[in-house]
């Protein structure tokens, strides 16, 4: 038992910090190589589309500008496609893009986690705050906002079942039977969890390697052989 308690607790801090975005890291995701390129690049064969992206922030998030990098899997690096002031609250960016890429923005104070997303033709509104982001207009960034609230809401139910399990280990009225249903429980949430992260995955498109980059690292062997 006190080893599930130990598990128990380690699970519910590993929550509590992959949800909160603003986690610091100390480095961008290994989607690209270190080198970065200057100028937003199109692919001369494609359909050029228009975007324009708008982000706004909490003002108690301090930030004063945000950088717009792309990812170009021809070279696999990272392609700077402009630089904003944050005014008010407010930045944004516009350009051109051949086809929806994973993309990032980076702030000025580089310990705070870039906030990835897929550049899309047309238009695409972030809103950030403390308490989390919300995306809205372009069909992968609307499916990756979908991710993330549903493999937050299975993390939600997790934490309160080994919660539960650790407040009836504490006060002594923990049985075998409410052990052995607390762990069937979490094993089944744990499972829809990597199910969804494997469908997304395997979309094969922007939002799937983004997920695949975040995500699949946490896969269990049986899971990860479902990967194409």
């Amino acid at each position: 038992m006190a080893t599930l308690r130990n598990n128990a607790l380690k699970f519910c801090n590993f929550a509590a910090m992959n949800k909160n975005f603003f986690i610091a890291t100390t480095a961008v995701l290994s989607l690209a190589s270190t080198g970065l390129m200057t100028g937003c690049g199109n692919n001369p064969d494609g359909e050029k589309m228009n975007y324009q992206v708008t982000c706004m922030l909490d003002h108690k998030l301090h930030r004063d500008s945000a950088t717009l990098l792309v990812l170009e899997d021809e070279y696999n690096q990272l392609r700077v496609c402009g630089a904003s002031r944050i005014a008010n609250g407010r930045c944004s960016f516009t350009g051109q893009t051949d086809r929806p890429k994973v993309a990032l923005l980076r702030w000025d104070n580089d310990s705070i986690r870039p906030f990835y997303f897929i550049l899309e033709g047309g238009e695409t509104r972030i809103t950030i705050n403390q308490g989390g982001w919300n995306i809205t207009g372009s069909p992968q960034n609307r499916a990756y906002q979908q991710f993330i609230k549903q493999r937050n809401g299975i993390m939600d139910l997790r934490v309160a079942t080994w919660q539960e399990y650790l407040k009836m280990a504490a006060d002594s009225s923990l049985k075998h039977d409410d052990e052995v249903s607390m762990v069937r429980q979490d094993s089944l949430l744990n499972d829809s969890m990597q199910r969804i992260t494997v469908e997304c995955i395997n979309r094969g498109d922007a939002l799937g390697r983004i997920i695949r980059e975040r995500y699949g690292q946490q896969l269990d062997q049986e899971h990860a052989r479902q990967l194409k």
